[in-house]
């Protein structure tokens, strides 16, 4: 079964929330689902960049009454570089 964190962010000023949401991408394990909760649009989309150049991945994106549930799914320990990901030797 997969694991899935939660992590509420509304009301967090930006740049912290993705500073916050990084944080816990990091210590997460590979195929696990981050569901962040956040309440401004302009943070939702500067996240959804930011995954589309890690090897993480968005895999869904709700609106809800109070906020926005963004999930996002734990990768393989990759690096973006050139255009292109490359697996890191850990």
């Amino acid at each position: 079964m997969v694991s899935i964190h939660i992590l509420d962010l509304r009301g967090i000023i930006s740049p912290l929330n993705l500073l916050k949401c990084k944080n816990r991408l990091a210590s997460m394990a590979k195929g696990e689902v981050l569901e962040v909760l956040l309440t401004d649009t302009d943070v939702v989309e500067d996240l959804i960049l930011i995954v589309k150049k890690s090897s993480d991945v968005v895999i869904y994106k709700r609106k809800k009454v109070d906020c926005i549930c963004l999930g996002i799914k734990k990768g393989l320990n990759l690096k973006y570089q050139n255009n292109t990901f490359q697996q890191e030797v850990l």
